[in-house]
């Protein structure tokens, strides 16, 4: 069972800056259709974590995933981003993206804080946020 990636998160994720090798983290990432291109895209020495808020998203990405999971290309966290903290010793990723996450795009402001603190705390020092409020994609400013 596979998830096929939309028109619209086609465009997300030919606008994301991927290089082979990068740590990729993606916000409110289940079912996993988005994540599945990115790995790709990222390839064998790249990874990419889907953080999402339910649990029933996070076992269909895990079901849809399956096989880059079982590679280590890709894993999964069950957290709300104004909640989440990285296990630790977890490497720390290059880049993040977030489509349709409340906290981030403006339905839930008082999350916006919070979520921006725990996106910083995940990514390396020069790690950037991309959200799609844009078009279709914004940057977001971190420092």
């Amino acid at each position: 069972m596979t998830s096929e990636l939309s028109p619209r998160l086609r465009r997300v994720v030919d606008a994301l800056p991927l290089e082979p090798g990068m740590r990729v983290l993606e916000i409110g990432g289940a079912p996993g259709a988005a994540a599945r291109e990115v790995a790709a895209r990222v390839g064998p020495q790249g990874h990419v974590l889907v953080l999402d808020r339910s649990d029933t998203g996070i076992r269909r990405a895990r079901a849809n995933c399956r096989e880059e999971i079982d590679a280590g290309r890709l894993s999964t966290m069950c957290a709300s981003v104004e909640d989440f903290e990285l296990e630790p010793g977890t490497p720390l990723f290059d880049l993040a993206f977030a489509c349709r996450v409340g906290a981030l795009d403006g339905r839930h402001p008082q999350l916006y804080a919070p979520a921006l603190a725990n996106i910083r705390s995940a990514l390396v020092p020069d790690g950037r946020l991309y959200v799609d409020t844009g078009s279709p994609l914004t940057a977001i400013q971190l420092d």
